[in-house]
């Protein structure tokens, strides 16, 4: 290993370096660093003085750190990241401290080299790292990277966690023990971009591209012509990078062809992969999705060249490129854009359409595919809103929703109209494309190495937090072109950075968009592939078989199968279940159960423990058969003996089935009171005003105007900040609008002046926030609609003013008035009540209702008893019940078992241990649950009668509902075990103690609320109930529901984020669903005759 030039003799300040990717940028950072003053000594010698005056630094002691030195393990800096050595001067002026730069030769192996392998101690020569977030995983599954939770909570109010994207968030996760952690702080929001040329679309009247194979095509005809009229036809069709040839990014080039498989291979979300198969850890490398990755990526090598480290773009020699969007920084950064120079340095040729205008390069969404590989099936089907729920229609013209009607107006209009005069329609308008932006190895961050001195740590980590806090990255990132695309929130909006750093309005805005959409929760982003000996799987055999590929020494299937035994070999060798554990843990998900383990790697797990599976063996059936046999003695008997023991066994196993679902279904419930599935949407109380009417989520986003909370730690940290959060709840006056006549809307502005009132909020309103549904959960996506339906119940627990919403109005499409009672009637609406109550108590809760006598509407405090009625969810009416579940696989009902179970568990475990400590107010909890025994039958009901329609056959049964569970959860808190077994070990305790707290009520109380930092936290996190938004009738608040199996997270560290897969969160609950019925009929039918 071999580490290159060292920095530390830099002293930098802030400078615009805007040619990053070539060595001039190095003397443009050196020409700076003299512009930070070191500490000085002053004339007396006596103490030092310090410059702590920069924005970010405020907060630091001055000297704090002299004295100490760390050393800092980074990668050609003066390319990747120019404006750390600047930072790290600024933070030396004022703490006194000094950090040591080094250049790492390998950006992947050598900090690993360093950290050690867990059983070999490594050089441990670094105190922190600059690398790349496919290595961290390896790191992490030995214990050898800091974890940040609470670094990052006690830092939050420098760093801004909720600030940076979601998707960049997950890339630094690692799941280990049942928790996720944060173990990698990214820098960089890194995926591959396309941009194409508009003017030869134009010209030769070609459609966007939205999907790969239209990539083929348009990479085959531009090929070989002359595309920026130097006379020479021998320009690109496809500038991509990486490629092979380009250094020491040579072997990441197969990861490109990565990229596309995902498109073909992934469908339900960042949790899904498609490297391997979750459970066996089999390759996928022979199934279709891959090999059609190779077949289009061998046509664009064949058609295409390099498109970063040369200036085949800029100088117009390419017609599409393919690369991360650190590549295109200097194409935007450059006043002259794309652009051919004669010998004199005089342009003599730009990009022009016909009406002789300058076009720049068109940035838009990532490539995708309009079918997918079914893996159930083994065959390539198109793509639907069900089996693609990320997936989105193609659209006519142009991507990100910059073309939407309420962009017409805006700075982007002028451009806008030109994508709809020159491009012709896409042939595939309408039809759903599967995109998935590829998180590629480029994506860099930092990691803190474990067994670093604590000083030292707590500097680095001071190091880390203020040159990737807003204070300093939001103007670094859009002034160096260096690789460190946009992480944050700030970074992208409101733009400021990029127009003064000299990008133009229309590269920004679509810049902008497809940031934010690539990296937000909605996306189908692919992980790379992150498990110990990466260079093995990706450069020496991907690399080295795609290449024999091109070059037609090995046939596709040759490459296919060659690729496949060459990474089963490499898994065996690194130990299967080590790197199926890793595999799943990078991935967000938990460890194999045993049983799985022994079920599906019997030979592996017998070598490290013959006696671990051994528990699962059947042993008996032999035995008995015999025994039996002996003692009857006659064929026939056998075969009746036989028959009999095979009814009993199978009684056995149904019976063992239903016992594991129902344990099964109370870890769920413990678990969902720690997920947030999909982030926590706010409008300002003053954006709320000015709109005049609910408006869509949509709108509201694109114009960003949503404050968004990712996890249950933000939530809190954002109440604990001071901020109030108003949950509007009410129902739907028309089919398909929220409050067509205004008066809901009318009567939540009364609401909010009230409560302004009576809690003496600043009258600015700077720090209050509304949830409504319209406006908070997303309207046009139902799968990620979906999502936040199931999160309804955190969302409604976590406000801290409670207001039903329920003035007497019209119903825009029916013959009657909703009201108080309508709204009281719907199971979904005393859900919402339920939730926040149960966490809250009433104080916090109000009624904007009509008074009768009056006719006005009036905002009133709920009475104390208020909760009584709504506790009775299950006695509400459900649209879908009213249809007769015609075309669903369950009732709503059934989605709400987990959640409401979970919150049972919660208040019955504070009560529990109030009694026995004897030391907490409890009677408010016990007033709950005093209410709740009385009429345990009604609030919980064991089972329901559900009409269902099957083959045109309207079937009425009795179904199970809650059964047991209510007394399965109290044998469990009382015998202590409120808790979700994990499988390595270890168990996460929802144990707290007795002291509650209600949020934004600073004095003990007699609630339960998530993530209190005080003497009296609590270990739980709030529960999900799925509830609804898109609205079909009378206070209808229904849709299809699901609750998905839910991922345990560090809830209680203000970054345990959770990634959610939406095959599992629209599948999971309605397979368990279906499971605990199908086990609960059998049950009934599979008792053996005495």
């Amino acid at each position: 290993m071999t580490f290159l030039r060292a920095l530390q003799d830099a002293t930098p300040a802030p400078a615009t370096c805007s040619d990053a990717l070539a060595t001039q940028c190095l003397p443009c950072v050196n020409e700076a660093l003299a512009a930070v003053a070191p500490p000085s000594i002053d004339n007396g010698g006596g103490s030092k003085t310090y410059n702590c005056s920069l924005p970010g630094l405020e907060s630091f002691v001055p000297g704090q750190y002299e004295g100490i030195k760390v050393n800092y393990l980074s990668f050609v800096t003066e390319t990747s990241s120019p404006s750390m050595p600047v930072r790290a001067a600024e933070l030396e002026a004022c703490t006194g401290g000094q950090i040591f730069f080094a250049e790492a030769e390998n950006v992947w192996e050598d900090p690993l080299a360093d950290l050690g392998s867990g059983e070999v101690k490594g050089f441990e020569l670094y105190d922190g790292y600059f690398m790349s977030y496919s290595h961290f995983p390896e790191a992490s599954s030995k214990g050898l990277a800091e974890t940040l939770n609470e670094r990052i909570r006690e830092a939050n109010d420098r760093l801004l966690w909720e600030d940076v994207l979601p998707k960049v968030k997950t890339m630094g996760e690692y799941r280990k023990d049942g928790q996720t952690n944060i173990d990698f702080l990214m820098y960089d929001g890194d995926f591959f971009v396309p941009i194409i040329r508009l003017d030869l679309l134009e010209k030769y009247n070609k459609p966007l591209p939205n999907t790969w194979e239209e990539v083929v095509e348009l990479a085959v005809f531009f090929h070989g012509r002359d595309l920026n009229d130097d006379g020479n036809e021998d320009d690109f069709g496809f500038c991509h990078f990486p490629r092979q040839g380009a250094g020491y990014w040579d072997w990441w080039w197969p990861e490109a062809v990565y990229s596309t498989w995902a498109t073909f291979d992934q469908t339900q979300g960042i949790g899904e992969g498609f490297f391997f198969d979750s459970e066996t850890m089999s390759p996928r490398t022979s199934d279709p999705g891959f090999k059609k990755a190779a077949e289009i990526w061998k046509t664009l090598w064949e058609h295409g060249a390099d498109g970063c480290i040369t200036d085949n773009f800029i100088s117009g020699r390419c017609a599409i490129g393919f690369s991360p969007p650190g590549c295109w920084k200097g194409i935007f950064l450059n006043p002259d854009g794309v652009h051919r120079k004669d010998a004199n340095g005089t342009i003599v040729w730009q990009p022009r359409l016909k009406s002789g205008d300058v076009v720049e390069p068109y940035r838009f969404r990532p490539f995708g595919s309009t079918g997918y590989y079914d893996r159930k099936t083994n065959e390539f089907k198109d793509c639907t809103e069900e089996a693609c729920p990320r997936a989105e229609p193609v659209p006519a013209k142009g991507h990100d929703d910059l073309i939407a009607e309420e962009k017409l107006t805006s700075s982007y209009a002028p451009r806008a109209q030109i994508l709809e005069e020159i491009l012709p329609p896409s042939p595939l308008t309408g039809k759903f494309v599967n995109r998935a932006p590829f998180y590629w190895s480029g994506g860099l961050g930092t990691l803190i190495r474990k067994s670093a001195d604590k000083v030292k740590k707590d500097f680095v980590w001071d190091f880390f937090v203020y040159t990737n806090s807003p204070a300093t990255s939001v103007y670094d990132v859009a002034n160096y072109a260096s690789w460190l695309d946009d992480w944050r929130f700030s970074q992208l909006f409101p733009g400021d950075n990029f127009l003064a750093g000299g990008w133009s309005q229309d590269s920004y805005e679509e810049h902008a968009a497809v940031m934010r959409w690539a990296l937000s929760t909605e996306s189908n982003g692919a992980l790379n592939l992150r498990i110990p000996a990466l260079a093995q799987y990706t450069r020496d055999t991907v690399g080295e078989l795609m290449g024999k590929y091109i070059s037609n020494d090995v046939t596709l299937e040759q490459m296919s199968s060659q690729v496949t035994s060459g990474w089963e070999r490499i898994t065996n060798e690194q130990g299967k279940l080590n790197q199926l554990n890793i595999y799943r843990a990078a991935l967000g998900l938990d460890s194999l159960l045993t049983v799985d383990k022994c079920r599906l790697h019997r030979e592996e797990m017998d070598m490290i423990d013959p006696s671990v599976c051994k528990q699962y063996d059947d042993h008996n059936t032999t035995l008995i058969i015999i025994v039996l046999s002996s003692i009857v003695g006659a064929g026939v008997v056998i075969l009746v003996v036989y028959f009999l023991y095979k009814r009993y066994k199978a009684f056995q196993k149904i019976k063992i089935a239903h016992e594991r679902q129902m344990e099964s279904t109370l870890n769920e419930a413990t678990r969902a009171l720690r997920m947030l599935d999909y982030p926590l949407h706010l409008i300002s109380a003053q954006d709320f005003i000015k709109g005049g009417k609910l408006l869509q989520h949509e709108r509201l986003r694109n114009s960003h105007r949503l404050t968004v909370l990712d996890n249950l730690a933000d939530v809190d940290s954002f109440i604990q900040a001071g901020k109030q959060v108003v949950f509007f709840s009410h129902q739907w006056t028309a089919f398909d609008a929220p409050d067509p006549n205004n008066h809901q809307y009318e009567a939540m502005i009364g609401a909010l002046h009230e409560l302004s009132k009576r809690n003496g909020w600043d009258p600015s309103w700077n720090d209050v926030f509304v949830w409504v549904d319209y406006s908070s959960i997303p309207q046009a996506n139902p799968s990620v609609q979906n999502l936040a339906i199931r999160s309804l119940a955190v969302y409604s627990s976590s406000a801290t003013s409670f207001v039903v919403v329920a003035p007497d109005t019209p119903h825009a499409d029916l013959d009657s008035v909703c009201d108080l009672d309508t709204y009281q009637r719907r199971m979904w609406c005393r859900a919402e009540q339920v939730c926040h109550s149960m966490r809250n108590g009433t104080d916090g809760m109000y009624l904007a209702v009509t008074n009768k006598e009056t006719g006005l509407v009036e905002v009133t405090p709920v009475k104390p008893d208020f909760f009584r009625e709504s506790l009775h969810v299950f006695d509400g009416e459900l649209s879908c019940c009213r249809l007769e579940h015609k075309g669903m696989e369950a009732c709503d009902r059934q989605s709400l078992v987990v959640p409401i179970l979970g919150l049972y568990g919660e208040l019955f475990r504070a009560a529990h241990d109030g009694i026995k400590g004897n030391n907490a107010d409890i009677s408010t909890v016990k007033t709950f649950l005093s209410e709740i025994e009385k009429h345990q039958e009604e609030v919980f009901p064991r089972t329901f009668q559900r009409v269902m329609w099957r083959k045109d056959k309207r079937i009425m049964e009795e179904v199970l509902l809650f059964g047991d569970l209510i007394e399965r959860m109290r044998t469990r808190i009382k015998q202590g075990k409120m808790y979700v077994v994990q499988e390595r070990g270890g168990t996460e305790s929802t144990k707290s103690t007795t002291s509650f707290l209600r949020h934004g009520t600073p004095n003990p109380s007699t609630f339960i609320r998530h993530g209190a930092r005080q003497a009296s936290e609590l270990s739980e996190g709030p529960p999900e109930l799925p509830t609804t938004v898109r609205h079909r009738g009378i206070a209808v608040q229904d849709s299809e529901k699901s609750n998905n199996e839910t991922k345990q997270s560090n809830w209680n560290s203000l970054v345990g984020g959770e990634t959610v897969s939406i095959g599992e969160a629209n599948n999971m609950s309605r397979n368990r669903i279906s499971e605990t019925e199908e086990v609960h009929k059998s049950i009934e039918t599979s008792v053996p005759s005495p």
